[in-house]
């Protein structure tokens, strides 16, 4: 089974191309580190999309904020359309988008199943606030309660 990191250290643009997945609800991204493992690249980053129109909308937005970039794929399919299963070679980093359905039935994952695994919450995120130290709980003061007041009674004359 694959370890886990908490404070993995992993090139920022790493944690760019995560961010630009998280921007269109891709889910479930795993970041592989195959450096000295893999003779084609560095990283390989996996999420899950719901659909083929999420898979468009989130491929096509990597792909822009890429060029934005100054980042070129070497390898895309600018369409990114009827797909199941989407790869965006980066060189360093190799980013495989998939339908839920595809991702369980190609388990890509297995091959990297020795390989050091930094989930999406363990791995920092820029748009994560800091997480605030919880505080001793003190006891609670206790309120002096009011009794409340009588109800004036009058009698009707007669």
């Amino acid at each position: 089974m694959a370890k886990t990191a908490k404070n993995p250290d992993l090139p920022e643009i790493v944690f760019t191309y995560r961010d630009l997945l998280e921007d269109k609800q891709v889910s479930d991204i795993k970041i592989y580190d195959v450096r000295g493992f893999s003779p084609i690249t560095d990283f390989f980053i996996v999420g899950s999309v719901r659909n083929e129109r999420q898979m468009q909308a989130a491929g096509q937005n990597l792909l822009k904020e890429l060029k934005d970039l100054g980042v070129k794929p070497y390898s895309a399919d600018e369409t990114l359309s009827g797909n199941t299963w989407v790869a965006v070679d980066l060189i360093d980093t190799i980013v495989h988008l998939f339908t839920e359905e595809a991702r369980e039935e190609y388990k890509i994952e297995e091959i990297w199943a020795n390989r050091e695994t930094y989930f999406e919450e363990l791995v920092p995120t820029k748009k994560a606030a800091p997480k605030k130290e919880k505080a001793e709980k003190k006891p609670a003061a206790k309120k002096e309660t009011k009794k409340p007041a009588a109800k004036k009674t009058t009698k009707a004359k007669k």
